[in-house]
């Protein structure tokens, strides 16, 4: 009987070991493509760090392309799926923006949660571009500019939390208090929720917010669990989805989500009742994706920056901009936001605190540009935001210098040459833009090396493109603009009434957690009121 077990193992484990390495190959013939050197049963030796929580998921390509730095082109593999590094400028623009349509897609991180399916990160093809253009209205100027007041409202708590915590003398986590910020900001801007974070950080709301972004010690789950099922379900999506019913974010955070949203939702339809909030204005888009389709292209249309105009996708062959379940569309872009927006807001203004910790003389400059534009007590405003122009290249900045999306994947949708070589890249492959390399070189920011605001002076001529804080092309964050108005409401809060210093254990570099929600050794910082 051992015998047998032993000869049935032996047999499980060689074709598991075929199944795996049997696009190993895959890269054979192609020579302008250097290979990292597969391993069994990884894929690469920096994916088997990752998996053992050794290294982020972002760190996979910087440790690839340290064997190739110089390589436009670089093939790896994760686990048995073979993938390509675009490791150079003009191919990037190619793939995220002038042949957009070949890379129309992202990967998916599908599983067997319906709502999770319908993120408009996970639509594919036509799909994603009808939830493109939905959304695509709701984040406008105008709108903005109608969801400020609820933010505006949070920040004012903010600042009492603030004030507060400068008399206590105590030091707090940047990054943690940022995100008190963030997750108010969106629970009243976004689904009509009234919570106040700063006074209750145990509310159920919060608790459900952290469960659901796999925060460590909310989390149900392990970061290898996590990882285990990702890979189960992206090598065997037929038994991980259909037959266990695997689900890569926590099931009782999404169903709690849904459920406020789908009250919230049908009060509104029940009682025509309005706060101008995200709910507010998908709905409106809604009503508006049922009359006709109205295109952007061969029309003279105005775009607010670069960033936006190279995000135009060509609309003219959607016909049907209808959607069969509104509901589900309204959850599952509403809990997008959410699951999108919370931890990566936070991360954004802990970044930038970090900076000015480090940096007093540019926090000086931050401070008196909010008294010249707000002083001490002047309402926020959407224009006067607009006039914050110093902040903008903090910000912009501090983002740049500490990247934590140093690579863009995009998924080829049809086989693609790629231009000036013979490499073809066929239909389902993923294809990783490490933007990395283009944020750190002086060809495209003028100190590119240095923690400096004026990298993003437009006399210095910066690249835009080079800096993918928030994506690039027609897949770029759409939310972006309401991250920036909630990050400078924050500063504004923060810094017109105090100053912020260094904690005694605040590194002077940052690095992100495994888990990509925190950095090593957090943020610590103290907060000194001003004299008057």
């Amino acid at each position: 009987m051992l015998l047998e077990i032993g000869l049935l193992l032996v047999l499980l484990f060689v074709l598991f070991y075929r199944w795996m390495t049997k696009d190993f190959n895959f890269f054979d013939g192609q020579p302008e493509v250097k290979v990292a050197t597969p391993a069994f049963p990884w894929g690469c030796s920096p994916v088997k760090k990752m998996f053992m929580g050794q290294i982020t998921f972002n760190d996979v390509q910087h440790e690839l392309l340290k064997e190739y730095p110089n390589e436009k082109i670089v093939g790896y593999f994760m686990f048995n799926s073979p993938r390509y590094i675009i490791n150079d400028w003009e191919l990037a623009k190619q793939v995220l923006v002038k042949d957009f349509e070949y890379f129309t897609d992202r990967p998916a991180f599908k599983d067997s949660d319906p709502i999770n399916n319908q993120f408009m990160t996970n639509l594919e093809g036509e799909d994603w571009k009808k939830m493109r253009m939905l959304m695509s209205g709701v984040f406008t100027s105008g709108k903005l500019k109608l969801m400020l007041p609820h933010i505006v409202k949070i920040g004012d708590n903010f600042a009492h939390y603030i004030d507060k915590i400068s008399q206590e003398g105590k030091e707090i986590d940047m990054k943690d208090t940022a995100g008190l910020l963030t997750l108010d900001s969106i629970a009243t801007g976004g689904f009509g929720i009234q919570v106040n974070s700063f006074e209750d950080e145990k509310n159920t709301f919060r608790l459900q917010a952290l469960a659901l972004v796999g925060a460590p010690g909310y989390s149900k789950q392990s970061a290898l669990m996590a990882m285990i099922k990702m890979l189960l379900i992206n090598a065997c999506p037929k038994l991980a989805i259909d037959i266990l019913k695997l689900k890569i974010i926590d099931g009782d955070a999404i169903a709690f989500f849904a459920k406020v949203i789908r009250e919230t939702y049908k009060q509104r339809l029940a009682t025509k009742q309005r706060r101008n909030d995200l709910i507010d204005l998908v709905i409106d888009e809604m009503k508006k994706s049922k009359g006709d389709v109205v295109t952007v292209n061969g029309e003279a249309k105005q775009f607010e920056s670069e960033f936006e105009a190279d995000a135009a996708m060509n609309t003219d062959n959607i016909k049907d901009t209808k959607f069969k379940d509104e509901e589900i569309v309204l959850i599952s872009n509403a809990l997008l936001f959410f699951f999108a927006g919370f931890d990566t807001t936070s991360l954004g203004i802990g970044m930038t605190c970090h900076k000015l910790c480090i940096y007093q003389e540019v926090q000086e400059k931050v401070y008196e540009e909010i008294m010249d534009v707000f002083g001490k007590e002047g309402k926020i405003t959407f224009d006067k935001l607009a006039e914050l122009k110093y902040m903008d290249k903090v910000i912009s900045e501090s983002l740049r210098f500490t990247t934590i999306v140093p690579q863009l994947e995009r998924l080829c949708t049809k086989n693609y040459k790629i231009p000036g070589t013979n490499v073809v890249i066929p239909k389902g492959r993923v294809v990783n833009v490490y933007t990395q390399a283009f944020t750190d070189s002086n060809d495209n920011f003028y100190n590119a090396k240095e923690f400096d605001p004026e990298n993003f002076n437009p006399d210095n001529n910066p690249n835009k493109f080079a800096f993918a804080a928030f994506g690039q092309g027609p897949r770029n964050c759409i939310g972006m603009r309401y991250a920036l108005m909630v990050i400078k409401v924050g500063l504004v809060n923060l810094l017109r009434n105090h100053k912020i210093v260094r904690g005694d254990k605040m590194e002077s570099e940052l690095r992100l957690t495994p888990e990509m929600n925190h950095f090593v050794g957090g943020l610590p910082a103290k907060v000194v009121r001003r004299e008057d």
